[in-house]
């Protein structure tokens, strides 16, 4: 699966330059709904070669990533924190965990997966029948 795959996937390509891995990203929020549209979102960047006075990797291409989920149907969610950093992002085929017993709806070999790896906080998978992608470029402003 690639992002391209995805319902606004291209165009997050197109501003990022490269497939995101999300690495060292903040979860900014999530949102559950066991009907309508759940919302994952992301504060992502690029990691440049560069490096500043200070010795620090410099980051470009800051957004607000925005996965929304229709049909949640399995997730396992462990930490939480006021800061919840990942290693990484991973968006997939679902894989067979076990747990269909658990489904409210039938899997699918087309359900998406996005697992969320884990480094501060938050980390774990969530399960969904489609994913659509949106962003918007720029840093988190303190409320949001």
């Amino acid at each position: 699966m690639n992002y391209s795959d995805m319902p606004g996937g291209a165009e997050l390509l197109a501003w990022f330059g490269e497939e995101p891995t999300f690495h060292d990203a903040e979860i900014i929020s999530l949102s559950l709904n066991r009907t309508g549209t759940s919302e994952l979102k992301i504060h992502g960047w690029i990691m440049t070669d560069k490096v500043d006075p200070n010795g620090y990797i410099v980051l470009d291409k800051h957004a607000i990533v925005t996965f929304k989920l229709e049909e949640v149907m399995d997730l396992q969610l462990d930490g939480f924190s006021n800061q919840n950093v990942i290693a990484g992002l991973v968006l997939r085929y679902a894989t067979d965990r076990g747990r269909s017993s658990y489904y409210p709806v039938s899997a699918d070999p087309h359900d998406i997966e996005i697992e969320l790896i884990p480094c501060y906080g938050l980390d774990g998978f969530i399960r969904a029948k489609k994913v659509a992608i949106s962003f918007n470029p720029g840093r988190p402003v303190s409320d949001e």
